[in-house]
Order: structure tokens, then C-alpha cells, then sequence
């Protein structure tokens, strides 16, 4: 969370954008879908329905962002885990997990 809140910083992100991607959200339709996309990908390791890819899709993502966000989705699960079974020291500024970006 750390890491992501700072690069998220980095690219312009305001801290409510931050907060609300936090929250599985956003004000902007189309970032609220792959958001909630994104969240379903994980609470169901991947199982996602045919409704939820639907969902997606009628935000406006393509197919190719569709693969993009799986991707993301994935890589982001694996450098989570790479870094809590090696206890890699986070080195960005700490971010707790409880409270606003």
C-alpha cells in the first residue's frame, strides 16, 4: 500500500482519488469499473462472472485493457507476496492500512 500510494502520488493522483481507489471506488465511472473489476479479480482469485466482465466492458474498457488489468491485477499479487514471505523492508513513506490517503 505503501509503494502504491506514493506512485500513485507521483502520477498525479490527489489524495481523495487515492482514498477512494482504497475504498474499491472512484468518481470517475469508467476507473470505478476496473476498480471493482480489479477488487472481484482477487476476492475471487480470478473466478470473476460473465456479468462482472460485462460490467467492465460496458464501462468502456476493451479488450486489451481488459487483459491489462488481469495482468496488473496478477503481477501486483505476486510482488505482494514476494514481498511479505522475503520481509523486504518497505522504503517508501509507510502508509497504514486504516487510514485516508
Amino acid at each position: 500500500m505503501s509503494a502504491h500510494t506514493a506512485i500513485g502520488r507521483k502520477t498525479g493522483l490527489s489524495g481523495q482519488e487515492i482514498q477512494n481507489a482504497r475504498a474499491g471506488t472512484s468518481e470517475d465511472i469508467k476507473a470505478a469499473a476496473i476498480v471493482k473489476f480489479a477488487n472481484a479479480l482477487m476476492e475471487k482469485r480470478g473466478e470473476v462472472s460473465t456479468s462482472e466482465i460485462l460490467t467492465v466492458r460496458n464501462a468502456g474498457v476493451s479488450d486489451a485493457e481488459l487483459v491489462e488489468i488481469i495482468t496488473h491485477v496478477g503481477m501486483n499479487f505476486l510482488t505482494n507476496v514476494l514481498g511479505k514471505a522475503s520481509q523486504v523492508e518497505i522504503d517508501f513513506p509507510k502508509v497504514d492500512l486504516k487510514l485516508a490517503a
